[in-house]
């Protein structure tokens, strides 16, 4: 593969000289993709993404522009990266308030063609992609996880969440729902291979968006989200309100029984009505023609949510910095109304949010496609910080909420403390 690659780059130069100003796509024989993104330990940015229709696997190396701004492109360019929960105060090492790259190599598996677009902006030479494609190694298999865990640490912990729940409920004339999160942090024996750990995240939830983002050795931030932002084609878009969570059951029977229960269940009818909400307004904002899908049951490993699909018609002159600022952070991960909200929450939450309940994906001119990155964890060497939160709304119980924010960390726990014999 790589000297196949090296011939059609420097036929490319040949052609286009040593700074093209297009780019160079490559057909290729099919790679494992995240074997491949494993085996490479040098370069960076290294990223990948998987949507959730499992339509498309890529991954990309190196960059050939790093923004702290939302791109607009024309044309085969496209930019990956993310925005942070809130833009304000201090932010993730490597993942500021917003990041986006133009990859210098980008894979993408689709319809079961592999496709390499080596990008090009009449700045970054083929030499440079040469020297990051020379730097590639052979893809490494992928393996099960086993992780010996030395510590585990809860923020805030278990008797400041009761409190904070007691707080948000004491404000529900101004705050009719807050979303409030954990973090938990493990500590390991030995380093954690992110990309093994996601391989088994996508095996047990596979209808999910899996991400991870890697753009320098320190940290790596994954996700298996099962929550979709936008996905925009031309001028259409689909979104959906996710919220209101219940458990998987033990048989059959319970878990139909508990699925009926996100139907017709008031309190969860109320917390995912107040998302659905905010997105509508936000869209219609923007003048685009809305229109909702009847709920839906999402089941996961652990858990099951419940899901408003919404399609949307937007106008010639909506973008996607549009579409991020008007509908990030929805009430599904920030509360409504939405600036008391992250008020609340940035005045009461003990840690940093950064990317984790952002918005994570990519931006082209004919398609962007962005989750919200729940489901998701930031990895520096043998440390993982994992991440879950729950919609606090009148007649919500912190035992109950602390349980749910366990169900969604339980399948990740599991994953890193399984044995070989797995």
């Amino acid at each position: 593969m790589i000297e196949n690659i090296r011939k059609k780059l420097q036929h490319f130069r040949e052609i286009e000289g040593e700074f093209p100003n297009k780019n160079l796509l490559i057909t290729l024989e099919s790679q494992p993709l995240l074997a491949l993104l494993k085996a490479q330990k040098t370069i960076f940015p290294a990223l990948y993404w998987q949507d959730k229709e499992l339509l498309q696997t890529i991954v990309c190396f190196g960059a050939i522009d790093d923004s702290e701004t939302i791109p607009q492109v024309k044309g085969d360019i496209r930019y990956y990266g993310g925005l942070a929960f809130q833009q304000q105060g201090e932010q993730w090492p490597d993942f500021p308030a917003i990041r986006f790259i133009r990859p210098a190599l980008e894979f993408i598996e689709q319809d079961n063609k592999l496709t390499l677009t080596c990008h090009f902006d009449s700045h970054f030479s083929v030499t440079q992609s040469l020297t990051l494609i020379d730097q590639l190694q052979p893809p490494v298999a992928l393996q099960n996880m086993n992780a010996e865990l030395l510590s585990r640490h809860d923020l805030p912990t278990k008797k400041q969440w009761a409190e904070l729940v007691d707080l948000a409920i004491e404000y529900k004339a101004l705050l009719p729902k807050v979303v409030l999160s954990r973090q938990t942090e493990l500590v390991c024996r030995e380093s954690i291979n992110h990309c093994d750990l996601l391989y088994q995240w996508q095996i047990a939830n596979p209808a999910s968006f899996h991400f991870s983002f890697q753009f320098s050795a320190d940290y790596i931030f994954i996700g298996c989200s099962p929550e979709r932002l936008f996905s925009r084609h031309n001028n259409q878009l689909h979104t959906e309100a996710l919220a209101g969570t219940v458990n998987r059951g033990r048989n059959a029977r319970e878990d139909a029984i508990l699925l009926q229960s996100l139907l017709t269940d008031k309190k969860i009818d109320r917390e995912n009505y107040l998302v659905q909400e905010f997105i509508i307004a936000n869209l219609k904002r923007l003048k685009a023609d809305v229109v909702c899908d009847q709920p839906r049951v999402m089941q996961l490993h652990n858990v099951q949510h419940l899901c408003v699909p919404i399609h949307a018609q937007l106008t010639p002159q909506t973008t996607d910095a549009d579409l991020l600022y008007k509908l990030h952070p929805t009430p599904a991960v920030g509360g409504s109304p939405k600036l008391p909200a992250l008020q609340f929450i940035n005045d009461n939450e003990p840690y940093l949010r950064g990317w984790y309940a952002g918005a994570v994906g990519y931006i082209s001119e004919q398609k962007s496609d962005f989750s919200v990155a729940i489901r998701s964890a930031l990895i520096s060497n043998n440390k993982i910080k994992l991440f879950a939160g729950a919609g606090i709304v009148t007649g919500s119980i912190a035992e109950q909420e602390w349980l749910e924010l366990d169900n969604k960390i339980h399948t990740v726990l599991e994953i890193i403390s399984q044995t070989e014999d797995n």
